[in-house]
């Protein structure tokens, strides 16, 4: 068994273990789909559709996986409170344990005319996200009306 798929099962176990309850189908599949995303991050170290692809293990081909992810970001059936907010807690509980957290809030330009900010958790150089919102707006300063 690769690399690749060793890391994908132990994310997917994981992310079964920490679901607060019984999982559908299709909650499966949309929690099948993000632990290969999470193992695509890990393996490539970074977050492009594409680079994810590459190192997630399924017998498909790199685009199809891509386009697999692509979709499932934009699906509306998959929000953050089923598929994000119960994995939040215990991630923070787990890098607490490896020493102060630290927390940073950055505003970013994203796609035409939209603003994210985003709240993260730094772990080894790494911002991870834990809340964002998305307004649209022209680059500078978000305003207190906009939050």
């Amino acid at each position: 068994m690769g690399d690749n798929h060793q890391v994908y099962r132990r994310i997917n176990q994981g992310l079964r273990q920490l679901y607060p309850k019984q999982l559908t189908g299709r909650q499966a599949r949309h929690l099948n789909t993000l632990a290969g995303m999470v193992s695509g991050i890990v393996r490539s170290g970074q977050c492009q559709m594409k680079a994810m692809g590459k190192k997630a293990p399924d017998k498909s081909k790199v685009e199809s996986r891509s386009k697999r992810f692509t979709r499932y970001v934009q699906n509306e059936q998959v929000d953050a409170q089923t598929y994000y907010l119960p994995f939040i807690v215990p991630l923070l509980v787990g890098l607490a344990r490896c020493g102060p957290l630290v927390l940073v809030m950055d505003g970013s330009e994203v796609g035409r005319g939209c603003l994210a900010l985003v709240i993260s958790v730094v772990y080894k150089k790494r911002a991870l996200p834990l809340m964002w919102l998305v307004v649209k707006g022209n680059k500078g300063h978000f305003l207190k009306k906009r939050i």
